[in-house]
């Protein structure tokens, strides 16, 4: 049974060890319709990466879906399995954390691009997102993403900006993103914390910026957001519940206002590979 709360310890030797490509990572659960248009985007991006030299797989973890979701994945694993399509499947549902968490112990390279089964990945910008991982040595990259709704009226871009300090009140910088596993597993991945619950990724962005981590935006699209209904459980929270959460991060993460003060090592790092910091 997967732990569900914590990533479990992997050796130092075996982080040393660990190859340097990309694992593009899509957790599933119950996205069956959304599948092949996000898995077709990650192996095409994986085959990008490979035409530079960089060894590159998609690894699918379903977290035990109910829909015709494990069947569809079985069937494209034995389409591409040479193309470095891999899925895990999960025999009980144990949630985006522990999902998360295991890509990160058994994904087969150092950088990790995490995207959702209602994202698409631009294949041919990934590049771009890994030379700037790589020359920064930044714990995260991330750039721009558009959102797209039901009806083509709705697109918006977001993830259009660099770390800075109002992160503390809301985040805007989505787990689409790519992370170094090295430093990520440093900070012990992520935790399962209720008052943070379905906001996981918001306290290891906050938890990277407060150890030192950086975080660097690389002025680039890297993917397509769907928003789709029912493609997201977006629970409701009391009024009181997010005035709780609001002082538990300024508990944890934000002391006596110091953040705004003394500001973290990723402030406003912006960088593009071809240009340098910006």
């Amino acid at each position: 049974m997967l732990n569900k709360n914590r990533l479990n310890h992997t050796p130092n030797h075996t982080l040393r060890n660990m190859p340097t490509g990309v694992s593009i990572v899509i957790p599933n659960w119950n996205h069956e319709y959304l599948l092949p248009r996000s898995i077709q985007s990650a192996l095409m991006g994986a085959k990008q990466l490979q035409q530079h030299d960089i060894p590159a797989d998609v690894l699918v973890i379903d977290d035990h879906s109910r829909d015709g979701s494990l069947t569809l994945l079985r069937q494209l694993e034995a389409l591409y399995f040479d193309d470095g399509l891999r899925l895990i499947a999960l025999p009980e549902n144990v949630g985006v954390v522990a999902v998360r968490n295991l890509a990160l112990e058994c994904a087969s390279y150092r950088y990790i691009l995490f995207m959702d089964a209602d994202n698409e990945l631009i294949p041919e910008n990934i590049y771009m997102f890994v030379r700037a991982i790589q020359d920064t040595e930044a714990a995260m990259v991330y750039g721009n993403l558009i959102r797209r709704g039901p009806v083509a009226a709705y697109v918006d871009m977001f993830n259009n900006e660099s770390f800075q300090n109002h992160i503390f009140q809301r985040n805007y910088i989505d787990t689409f993103s790519l992370y170094d596993r090295h430093q990520i597993f440093d900070v012990r991945g992520y935790q399962s914390i209720p008052m943070m619950q379905s906001h996981e990724d918001w306290e290891l962005i906050l938890h990277l910026a407060a150890s030192g981590r950086k975080m660097v935006f690389v002025p680039v699209l890297m993917g397509i957001y769907y928003d789709l209904p029912s493609s997201f459980v977006n629970p409701t929270r009391s009024a009181e519940f997010e005035f709780e959460r609001k002082s538990y991060i300024d508990r944890v993460f934000n002391q006596l206002g110091i953040r705004f003060h003394q500001e973290p090592n990723t402030y406003h790092l912006r960088y593009h590979p071809d240009v340098g910091y910006i």
